[in-house]
């Protein structure tokens, strides 16, 4: 079958456009929220405090033999999370890089095991009735292609599920604190 100048032009057209948007960089984006029956305060101290992020991890759920320590000054901006699975091997850290008094915070996650990657996640936390609304923010640069794939394969679905987890544990511990 012989094919006409205008199809194939059409055919290039796409293939390149295709290209293109998988080349794209983009980014996943998950935001979570929870309200917490404790003060801003107290939300915000434990969230920058990594030493107590062991209590409410919701990596620790399913890797409970997880190795991890921590450096810098507790809750300063700099201070680290260091993790080294051992039933989910990965390897990385998480580190605090900014910090706004009770109201926000950011953290930088990066992965060396099993592969490479890099991470944001920002906490903004407002006063509300009695406690305080925390929205987690967790966004993870990637191609288009790659956005696609983790799409198709669930990936987004069980990472939102991660995070609302580990902000379901942080309300408790908050609130039974």
């Amino acid at each position: 079958m012989k094919t006409t100048p205008s199809i194939q032009i059409l055919s290039l057209a796409f293939v390149l456009s295709m290209t293109a948007a998988c080349g794209q960089k983009k980014s996943i984006t998950i935001t979570e929220t929870v309200y917490v029956a404790e003060n801003q305060a107290q939300v915000f101290d434990l969230l920058r405090s990594f030493e107590k992020f062991p209590e409410w991890s919701p990596f620790l759920v399913t890797d409970p033999q997880q190795k991890n320590h921590m450096t810098g000054t507790d809750g300063q901006i700099g201070s680290a999370f260091h993790w080294e699975g051992v039933a989910e091997k990965s390897k990385g850290q998480q580190i605090l890089t900014k910090a706004e008094e009770n109201t926000f915070l950011e953290m930088v996650c990066e992965m060396v095991e099993p592969y490479e990657a890099s991470a944001s996640f920002t906490y903004h936390l407002e006063a509300k009735e009695q406690g305080t609304v925390v929205t987690q923010v967790f966004e993870v640069p990637c191609s288009g292609f790659e956005k696609f794939m983790m799409s198709l394969f669930g990936v987004k679905k069980e990472m939102a599920e991660t995070n609302q987890l580990g902000l379901q544990r942080l309300k408790t511990l908050a609130e039974n604190n």
